[in-house]
């Protein structure tokens, strides 16, 4: 392994770099996004777990996800949820 960096020259070196720290910027950023989306859909899974605990009905949990939804959701709370 270190036989080939020494016989690389620094162009080569600094493409290969480039394109490591790429490929781990877009390892990270979509690692990022999923574990972000699993701890979004914890806590709604909490929130309604939490709501059920209290005694609500599904109707007034439903009227509850519905109202702290954006408007791109709204008319269809179990695809946004």
């Amino acid at each position: 392994m270190s036989t080939m960096f020494s016989t690389m020259n620094y162009g080569q070196f600094m493409g290969l770099l480039a394109l490591g720290g790429g490929l781990l910027i877009g390892l990270v950023a979509v690692l990022g996004g999923l574990l972000a989306e699993i701890r979004k859909t914890e806590i709604a899974g909490m929130l309604k777990q939490d709501m059920l605990a209290r005694g609500m009905s599904a109707e007034e949990i439903r009227t509850v996800l519905k109202a702290g939804m954006n408007t791109s959701c709204a008319g269809r709370v179990e695809s946004c949820l």
